[in-house]
């Protein structure tokens, strides 16, 4: 059979195989057809390149009919009727199963089935200072640096936490909002040096009231700041005992963590107390990097877990054509070693 009358005839079977898998597959869904879409149907113009690498193969090797099997042979040289078509007939699967791997990848979903997204989880700002004073190198290599450490192990250890980041010196500022994505929020966390806010000041207030508004919209039944400093609130502006005298008002745990060796006069641990203990958190001291790490890991005890509802997703029916794909696969292997074997 010549390259052309070949190609014709395996596009052929493999258009009816697809169009039978395809009926198959109709009326097992039965109604519940009517709702599957592809969420790529762009990806559908796969199904020429199967094809088309078909068509230069036998350009390019056409294969001779006398070289096969006796039955594959006998049937190759009659030339005509339907018999020379089974001689094709592995060929012509193998071509309908890549055809239907294209269907699979344009991603048929379920307009009418979902699947509901569900994790346990609270919602965590942490409120970093980075004062000057977060140089100093008794928690080693350094207070901010010892910082950064243990709130990267915190965010790996919570994986289905909304996370936010705040930092404040003078003023503050967000550096991440609420994000599921911690991939970005830890790289962000890395970069966080002093000099980023103005250092000359610790603006507490501020950033125990930055952390709160990244809280205003979250809809998690547990929300929690971890508020980090070394220093006493010594800047204008915002009240840190009204700040969280509203975070108590909202539901919002605060819980402070006073890092370093300090002397007399140069921290204030009973405001930092105060504004845990009104919100029903926990104040911590850390001196070295033991004991913050000890702190970090009492505050994961501490905090509870709610059940969160994400989004509703369609559900995924790729699945359905890659078992069809790889049915005829299985079929296109068995004819090739048996009844129509080839020897070369």
């Amino acid at each position: 059979m010549s390259g052309r009358r070949a190609f014709v005839a395996i596009v052929a079977i493999a258009l009816v195989g697809t169009a039978l898998a395809g009926g198959l597959v109709a009326l097992w869904a039965g109604p519940a057809l009517r709702f599957v879409e592809l969420a790529h149907p762009g990806r559908l113009a796969l199904t020429v390149l199967p094809v088309a690498a078909l068509a230069v193969r036998l350009a390019l090797r056409p294969r001779p009919a006398a070289v096969g099997h006796a039955r594959a042979a006998n049937l190759l040289r009659t030339g005509r009727g339907p018999r020379v078509w089974l001689a094709h007939l592995p060929d012509g699967l193998r071509l309908a199963a890549a055809m239907i791997v294209a269907v699979a990848l344009a991603r048929p979903q379920s307009s009418r089935l979902s699947d509901t997204v569900r994790h346990e989880g609270i919602d965590i700002v942490f409120a970093l200072d980075l004062s000057e004073s977060m140089e100093a190198g008794d928690l080693f290599p350094s207070r901010l640096e010892a910082a950064k450490a243990v709130i990267d192990e915190m965010i790996a250890a919570r994986p289905y936490d909304r996370i936010g980041l705040v930092v404040f010196g003078a003023s503050a500022s967000t550096v991440s909002p609420l994000t599921m994505d911690h991939d970005v929020l830890r790289a962000l966390l890395r970069k966080l040096r002093i000099g980023l806010v103005d250092g000359t000041r610790t603006a507490i207030g501020a950033g125990l009231g930055v952390a709160l508004n990244r809280l205003a919209e979250s809809e998690s039944a547990s929300k929690v700041v971890v508020l980090l400093t070394d220093g006493v609130h010594n800047a204008e502006g915002v009240d840190p005992d009204a700040v969280a005298a509203e975070a108590a008002e909202r539901g919002v745990k605060v819980f402070t963590v006073l890092m370093g060796r300090h002397g007399t006069g140069s921290i204030d641990p009973a405001r930092l107390e105060r504004i845990a203990s009104v919100t029903g958190g926990y104040a911590y001291t850390a001196e070295d990097v033991e004991a913050l790490r000890t702190t970090f890991q009492d505050i994961l005890d501490r905090l509870e877990k709610s059940e969160i509802e994400g989004r509703r997703i369609r559900a995924e029916l790729f699945a359905w054509p890659l078992w069809v794909a790889l049915f005829l696969l299985v079929g296109d292997t068995v004819l090739r070693n048996t009844v129509l074997r080839r020897f070369p």
